[in-house]
């Protein structure tokens, strides 16, 4: 008897000792690979609202390269614009009107907060490789509409350039 213990069930107990290890250590790898999978699509999600709000950020940049800061609703100066008698006044001169747009004011900028975004806009599209179209687009689009021009037409130069150093201020 006890040498059929030592023959055959040392070595079976051996062997599901062995078995066991390995079936833990397979259990161990398949939920570090489950853990590496959400990690990951954890990491694009968080890449992704990461683009999100740069692109959000540069669009607000946009209205500042445009002259263009806050807008603010007047609803004292939308009911004075609606009055009956300001309606008519206005039809009556051949104004079309849009209400909506006559009681926003949109707050200007100053010339220096325009440089520089135009600028950031140059900057973040040389860095940052979702921007870099955005940013052709933007900055051609203020030299085709001749809001300092030069100025971004300088920028836009250096966007497109192969080197992506300075070659000079633009001012």
């Amino acid at each position: 008897m006890i040498q059929f213990i030592s023959e055959a069930l040392v070595p079976l107990a051996t062997a599901i000792g062995i078995l066991s290890v390995a079936v833990s250590i397979w259990l161990s790898l398949r939920e570090y690979r489950l853990k590496v999978r959400a990690e990951t699509r954890l990491a694009k999600s968080a890449e992704v609202e990461a683009q999100i709000k740069l692109l959000k950020l540069f669009t607000e940049i946009m209205n500042i390269a445009h002259a263009r800061g806050e807008s603010h609703f007047s609803d004292k100066l939308a009911e004075l614009i609606c009055r009956p008698e300001i309606v008519s006044a206005l039809q009556q001169q051949g104004n079309r009107l849009d209400l909506g747009d006559l009681a926003v004011i949109t707050l200007p900028v100053g010339t220096a907060a325009q440089d520089a975004a135009i600028a950031a806009i140059g900057e973040l599209g040389k860095r940052h490789e979702i921007l870099r179209p955005v940013a052709k687009q933007a900055l051609e689009s203020l030299v085709r509409v001749r809001v300092k021009q030069e100025i971004a037409q300088c920028h836009l130069d250096r966007l497109l350039s192969d080197s992506g150093s300075p070659t000079g201020r633009c001012s």
